[in-house]
């Protein structure tokens, strides 16, 4: 019985010592040992060997698998994901609620003032063209001269029915958005710098408070876009390689005890667990060649 027990004990010891040194000899040594000329087999270890290969594994594995536009898409339009933008933007337009700071003072403390001024001009710009782009779509002065002609249809029974909307349409409709369009750009550029300039100078209190009744549909209306503009830039954002790139070049950049470390911290149950099973092992082979030296 004590044979027994001295053989399973020596298989058991041989068993997890080997897995031990096995497991390693893939993180050690971090660099080539030497002997004069000749390099000794199995250095550096298997991981500090192979670590460009395994960025660049595992930089392919993080984009394809974790983070493709399709996986990150389903997880934005999940509940979870809403509810957490959701929240964010609770917080924020709370911190605007309660700040006595006027948006230039902010944007100004971001920016620097000359770069403040600059996309204050750029943003001038984009919401003047819009808005005139609009209005010129809209064709404003012929929407007019039809419901007036409408009226004159009323007024004048006896003209044939639509005649009087080809005139006034043709005509003063169509003077009407000349005109327009040679004067719009300048009112919609006198009324947005007007109001961008009193915004950005009032409090956000203030501005939050005067308009309190229309904060719900303003949130609803922010997060749509936010949603939808985050759901844009995924194909962009996620198919460009630079996920990939990042984790290449963030786990190039460690040194190898670094990675190690990282390897041996994510790894550690199951690098445990195999120790355990070399001791499991060798103390079932002890007994086998106990049992079998007892036979033959």
């Amino acid at each position: 019985m004590a044979s027994l027990l001295f053989s399973i004990l020596m298989g058991a010891l041989i068993g997890y010592g080997t897995n031990t040194l096995a497991v390693e000899m893939l993180f050690r040594p971090f660099t080539p040992k030497h002997i004069g000329k000749w390099r000794l087999p199995f250095t550096p270890g298997l991981i500090p060997k192979e670590q460009g290969r395994i960025a660049e594994s595992l930089g392919e594995l993080i984009e394809k698998e974790l983070f493709s536009p399709e996986v990150v898409t389903e997880a934005l339009n999940g509940p979870e994901a809403k509810a957490a933008i959701a929240s964010w933007l609770d917080t924020v337009l709370a911190t605007a609620a309660a700040s006595d700071r006027a948006p230039r003072e902010l944007l100004i403390e971001t920016f620097g003032a000359e770069e403040y001024v600059q996309k204050r001009e750029d943003l001038s710009e984009l919401l003047c063209a819009f808005f005139v782009k609009k209005a010129t779509q809209a064709k404003l002065g012929e929407s007019f001269a039809r419901q007036l002609s409408h009226r004159a249809d009323e007024w004048i029974p006896f003209l044939p029915s639509g005649k009087l909307e080809d005139v006034y349409v043709n005509t003063l409709g169509k003077l009407i958005d000349r005109e327009l369009a040679k004067s719009l750009p300048e009112i919609v550029e006198t009324y947005v710098y007007r109001e961008a300039g009193s915004f950005l100078g009032t409090p956000l209190s203030v501005t939050m408070k005067k308009h309190e009744q229309e904060l719900p549909r303003l949130k609803d209306s922010l997060l749509g876009l936010i949603h939808t503009a985050i759901l844009g830039a995924l194909p962009q954002l996620l198919g460009s390689g630079e996920i990939r790139k990042l984790v290449v070049n963030r786990i190039n950049s460690l040194e190898p005890r670094e990675l190690n470390a990282l390897l041996k911290g994510l790894m550690k149950k199951e690098l445990h667990a195999i120790e355990w099973l070399g001791a499991l092992l060798g103390g079932i082979l002890g007994a086998v060649t106990y049992f079998a030296g007892k036979v033959f």
